[in-house]
């Protein structure tokens, strides 16, 4: 197998277009649950590499659900191509390398909760490969970028020079914004309960598509474009 330095992947991910890679060390998610484990996915994984692509801030100051819905799942395209592509030449290079989707398709599923679960944390794995820290909303929020992400994964078979995690805070401490302004009380600080934000956050339209209705713990939240 060769070789690859981290530079070298961190490199490649912005050539794809990617705004930030990070690199977490395998060993860094012993308290993952059972079954979304890195390992669990690729037994022989020693590093998780983390893309990120920005959302335009912009689209948050649309009241049309419709540019939002449109940017969501172009970003998202973009993410999941970026992660198949890099999957792609690592694995030229000799290494075993698994791409995580962004989002869809779900392998856990729970109907009575309404609550789905990707086959690995993309968000708790970004936190490990020092791409920001988690906030009350749930989301990832970036020193640089805030909240405005959408994230996707590489697992590798490959010890890499991981990332120090990030020292900062992701909320302004005793900020209760998005908390508050969430119209489905889905949030407590720590969790989401999903069962309630998929009620408010998602619309299926009369032609047979459907549009992302709330964004306010996105938009709302002080630092959804960045610790200033």
């Amino acid at each position: 197998m060769n070789q690859v330095a981290a530079a070298q992947i961190k490199l490649r991910a912005t050539e794809l277009g990617m705004d930030l890679c990070g690199i977490a060390p395998v060993g860094s998610f012993a308290d993952a649950p059972q079954g979304f484990h890195p390992a669990d996915i690729s037994k022989d994984c020693k590093s998780v590499i983390v893309l990120a692509a920005r959302f335009p801030v912009s689209t948050l100051s649309s009241p049309s659900p419709a540019a939002y819905t449109f940017v969501r799942n172009k970003v998202m395209d973009k993410v999941d191509a970026a992660t198949c592509q890099l999957a792609v030449e690592l694995e030229l290079l000799g290494s075993n390398a698994v791409p995580i989707p962004s989002s869809d398709p779900y392998e856990y599923w729970d109907e009575a909760r309404r609550h789905g679960q990707g086959i690995l944390s993309l968000k708790h794995a970004a936190v490990r490969a020092g791409l920001g820290q988690m906030g009350k909303n749930t989301l990832l929020i970036n020193d640089r970028l805030g909240n405005m992400l959408w994230l996707g994964a590489v697992l590798l078979n490959q010890e890499l020079t991981p990332d120090e995690q990030a020292g900062y805070q992701a909320c302004i401490t005793g900020c209760r914004v998005c908390l508050q302004a969430c119209p489905a009380q889905a949030l407590d600080g720590s969790t989401i309960v999903q069962k309630q934000c998929r009620a408010v956050s998602y619309k299926q339209t009369g032609g047979g598509g459907g549009v992302y209705t709330c964004n306010l713990c996105r938009r709302l939240c002080p630092r959804h474009d960045g610790i200033k």
